[in-house]
Formats: structure tokens, C-alpha cells, sequence
């Protein structure tokens, strides 16, 4: 495992350091599922490898551009850390007042407020709490964002009155990188956990991180101000910073004529610009069908199980990218009889074989209803990154529960994925469009001076 992040000063050694830094290998193995299993530390942070020099890691620019900008974050607040305190003193009190029986475990800050850890027992339940919320709120200004049951105590999420912003910067100081044997990076940040600070990954190639691997189809869902866009901006950046142009590429769906995305257009792991039309949409998801064949061809000729395997096995020069598929507000176009077919059809196929051909798809839209998802996409779309949504009833069908409608917004995230116990909460990290912008041009210069 590699670290991106790296203190001030290793990142201020001279050029001729830099130049001489080792480069990711090609054949660096996976980590081993031990290592990977590492359980984070409680309070911000985690369990980290050695870091190496972060050029080795990602670009010279970008790498600069990451220290100097988290350099520059606070990480202090002792005005929300009382209030935490006070805030749990106030919950045990009112529900030893309700005759429940509420021993604190434990409290940790979070970027939306606090998490209380309560032993639970007979008398505390989880739906003795969820039936006290109004009057916690009411009578107690506690405003209960999640309840939920754990082996042996119930944690229960605070919203607070400041919310703290978690910033990409910052996470990508402190995130590792996942290299398969072929050198591509096949873990990307989602966030920070609420339950222990650590950070979240979406683990498209095995378990790291402490969590497990996931599917490899995600749906994203999100009312207008959840935070959706910023969170497909996040991800799409992470896959560009952590990996060359050569073995990650990027296709980008938008409805919208990209006007979320503009920035990104950038991005040298772009294979077209943004797809703003239902035709040329049905045509590239057509090819990628076609593409995922091809591969297959290709493996068994080469004796590959796997994209990993096959590029382990490849020349440089003859190794295959992953590719990331990204459809922003299919709803928008699923009205469609014909497009809503195509895609069914195309996500069917799709959703069978393409783990192992390295064709990944990320689906989203503010309200995922049976109108316009139909069977073939929930069941292929393994993946619920779920931020919050207008009523309980879009919950019940983005995240198969109730819930995400209580999230509170601006990037608050409840996600289903496959190997985890329940649903993970985070806080998705945010970009200003200026920051976006200084990002996307470290990565260009970045995949330019590799190329001369």
C-alpha cells in the first residue's frame, strides 16, 4: 500500500529528489488481506503503511498542490467538541428520565455533529429510542439523525447545530492506494466514516481499507442540494489522481449538458466529452457491451481470469484500462421506452461479466422510482451510495430501507455496500469549483510530463 498524503517537508525536497523517487511498480501485489483488515484507530485516522515520497504515489504537481492545500485546514474545535459533550450528558439524562436505562460507552465528534455509543439492554432498545425522537428534539433540542444496533450497545448520530466541511484535500493527505499486480489503483474515496473517522472506499478489487470488496455497479441517488454531484466530481477526481491516463478512463453521461461536470472536461482520463444526447449514449453503452466481449476473447487467449491477470501478463504497451462508466440523471431520459430497453439491456449483460473485464458503472439520480429503474438496473447496481432524499418512500427503493430521508444533505451519506455489516455513514468530501479547477490542472500537467 502507498500513502498519497506526506508531510510538508518530504514534499519540499528539491527536484532532483523527486525525479529520482521510485515509481509505483507495475507488479505491486495487492495488499494482503491482513493488512487491508487493519482496524482504524478511533478518533480520525488510520492504521497507515509507511508513507513513501508522494510523487511516488501520484504526480509531482498534484502531489505538491495536496500538501500546500491541507496544510492550510483547521483541525481544532474546541467549541463543537463541548458541545458534544454537553449534548451526550443531555441524551443519557433524558432517557433516564424516560425510565430507559442509558449507560454512555463512549462519544466521538463527527463532521455533521456527534456519535453517543450506548450499552444496550432490555432496557434500551433500539425502537425505545426511535420512539422517544420527537420529544428528544422537542424538549431537549437533540435532533436524532440515526439509531442504530451494534453487537452489544446501540450508536446514535447527533445532528449538530455547526457541521464541519471534509475536504477532498484532506483526504486524499491521508488516503492509500490499492495497486493491483498491473499498477491500477482500484480503490477510490467516498468519504469519512461517521462510526470511527476513518475513511471510506468504494473497493472495486478486493478488500482494503478495513472494509470489504464491493460489487462492482454502484447507484448513486440524492434530492436536489444532498450533494450528489459533488460526490460523482469526488469520485471521478480520486480515479483520475490515483492512476495513469493508460489504465483508467472515464466516460461521462449528463442529461444536463454537463454543466455540473464542465471542469472535469479536462481530465485526461476522458475518453470523449460529455455525452449530452440519448443517441450517442445508446451507441457507447452498445460499444461497451461489445468491449467487454472483447475482452473476454482476449483473456481466454491469454489464459486470464481477470483484467488484473491479463495485464500482469501483458506487455506495457498492450495492457487494457479500467473503465468507469458514469450516467447522471438517467431518470431524465428512462421516460424514454426505447433508451429505458437499451440501457436494461446493455446493464443486464453488463452486469454479469464486467467485474472481470474492468467496466465499471455508476448510475445516478435524485429520485430512482420503478418508473424509470427498472429490474435489470436495481439488481445490477450492487452499490447504494445514497445521500438525502425528499420522502421515505425514495428511500425504501434507492437504499431498500427507510432512513436516507432523515440525512442532512450537503454531502451526508448513508451507503449500502456488499460485505458490510448494515449501512455505513459518511460525510462525502467537497471541492470548491476553484479547487476542482486547480485539481484537474495538476492532473493534466501531471499525465503531460509523464508522457515527455
Amino acid at each position: 500500500m502507498e500513502q498519497l498524503g506526506l508531510q510538508a517537508a518530504a514534499a519540499q525536497e528539491g527536484d532532483a529528489a523527486a525525479e529520482s523517487a521510485p515509481q509505483a511498480p507495475e507488479t505491486q501485489p495487492v495488499a494482503a488481506p491482513a493488512e487491508a483488515k487493519s482496524v482504524a484507530t478511533p478518533v480520525q485516522g488510520e492504521v497507515v503503511a509507511a508513507p513513501v515520497h508522494v510523487a511516488a504515489a501520484v504526480g509531482e504537481h498534484l502531489s505538491a498542490l495536496i500538501v500546500t492545500k491541507q496544510a492550510g485546514l483547521a483541525v481544532a474545535d474546541d467549541e463543537r467538541e463541548s458541545w458534544a459533550q454537553e449534548t451526550t450528558k443531555k441524551l443519557k439524562t433524558a432517557l433516564n428520565s424516560y425510565g430507559l436505562q442509558a449507560a454512555v460507552l463512549g462519544t466521538r465528534m463527527t463532521p455533521n455533529g456527534c456519535l453517543v455509543r450506548l450499552a444496550g439492554s432490555d432496557r434500551l432498545r433500539v425502537e425505545d429510542i426511535e420512539a422517544k425522537r420527537t420529544q428528544l428534539l422537542t424538549t431537549h433540542a437533540i435532533n436524532l439523525v440515526t439509531v442504530q444496533p451494534k453487537p452489544g450497545e446501540i450508536v446514535v448520530t447527533i445532528a449538530g447545530v455547526k457541521r464541519q466541511v471534509v475536504s477532498l484535500w484532506d483526504l486524499w493527505a491521508k488516503r492509500q492506494l490499492n495497486r493491483n499486480v498491473a499498477g491500477i489503483n482500484t480503490s477510490f474515496v467516498l468519504g469519512l466514516q461517521e462510526i470511527n473517522g476513518s475513511l471510506l472506499y468504494l473497493n472495486l478489487g478486493g478488500e482494503f481499507g478495513g472494509l470489504s470488496s464491493h460489487e462492482p455497479h454502484s447507484l448513486v441517488a440524492g434530492a436536489t442540494g444532498s450533494g450528489k454531484s459533488v460526490l460523482i466530481q469526488a469520485i471521478l477526481l480520486d480515479i483520475a489522481a490515483t492512476n495513469p491516463k493508460d489504465l483508467a478512463q472515464i466516460i461521462l453521461i449528463d442529461p444536463k449538458m454537463g454543466v455540473d461536470y464542465a471542469a472535469l472536461e479536462d481530465v485526461p482520463h476522458m475518453r470523449e466529452a460529455i455525452i449530452t444526447t440519448k443517441e450517442r449514449s445508446t451507441e457507447v453503452l452498445e460499444a461497451l457491451v461489445e468491449e467487454m466481449e472483447s475482452r473476454y476473447r482476449a483473456f481466454a487467449q491469454a489464459r486470464a481470469r481477470d483484467l488484473a491477470t491479463f495485464n500482469s501478463k501483458a506487455s506495457p504497451d498492450a495492457r487494457l484500462p479500467m473503465v468507469f462508466l458514469i450516467h447522471d440523471e438517467f431518470a431524465d431520459w428512462m421516460l424514454d421506452d426505447a433508451y429505458k430497453g437499451a440501457v436494461g439491456a446493455a446493464v443486464q449483460r453488463l452486469g454479469v461479466k464486467a467485474r472481470a473485464a474492468g467496466i465499471h458503472l455508476i448510475f445516478a439520480a435524485q429520485r430512482p422510482d420503478k418508473d424509470v429503474m427498472p429490474m435489470q438496473l436495481r439488481e445490477n447496481l450492487g452499490n447504494r451510495l445514497v445521500l438525502k432524499v425528499a420522502s421515505e418512500a425514495t428511500s425504501k427503493i434507492a437504499l431498500d430501507r427507510p432512513g436516507a430521508e432523515l440525512l442532512l444533505g450537503r454531502g451526508h451519506m448513508a451507503a449500502k455496500l456488499n460485505g458490510e455489516q448494515g449501512l455505513v455513514f459518511a460525510q462525502a468530501p467537497f471541492l470548491s469549483d476553484d479547487d476542482i479547477g486547480l485539481a484537474v490542472d495538476a492532473i493534466r500537467r501531471d499525465a503531460e510530463s509523464k508522457k515527455s
